[in-house]
């Protein structure tokens, strides 16, 4: 292809054409969160360098506040509950545990950090 005798380059590639979370989980540092029946249901997230989680099970998550440096996207993409609240006793959405459900309209959702709540 080309454009007035000029050669295209392609650089810094974003998927368009797509309304769902992967757009932004494909674009962003995510991190994916799993569990065998095996573990147990409860993980501690390290956030450093992290602007999206992407849960694929049900999983209670406890956020460690002082990795969270902006806004987050968390996404639940598999059927089940994420339960995730702050290590700091900090509130998320002014809940002590927020509930992640697939298939609903919280999910997917972006909160933002105040220092202390996700908001």
């Amino acid at each position: 292809m080309v454009l007035q005798n000029q050669g295209i380059r392609i650089s810094d590639v974003v998927e368009l054409g797509n309304n769902g979370p992967s757009v932004e989980l494909n674009n962003r540092p995510t991190l994916t969160v799993s569990r065998s029946t095996a573990e147990s249901a409860v993980k501690s997230l390290n956030l450093t360098n992290i602007q999206a989680v992407n849960f694929i099970a049900g999983v209670n998550a406890i956020l460690q506040s002082a990795t969270i440096k902006g806004p987050m996207l968390f996404v639940n993409t598999q059927p089940g509950v994420v339960n995730l609240t702050l290590d700091n006793g900090g509130t998320i959405k002014a809940q002590a545990i927020y509930q992640l459900v697939f298939g609903t309209t919280s999910n997917p959702v972006t909160f933002g950090w105040d220092g202390t709540n996700l908001t």
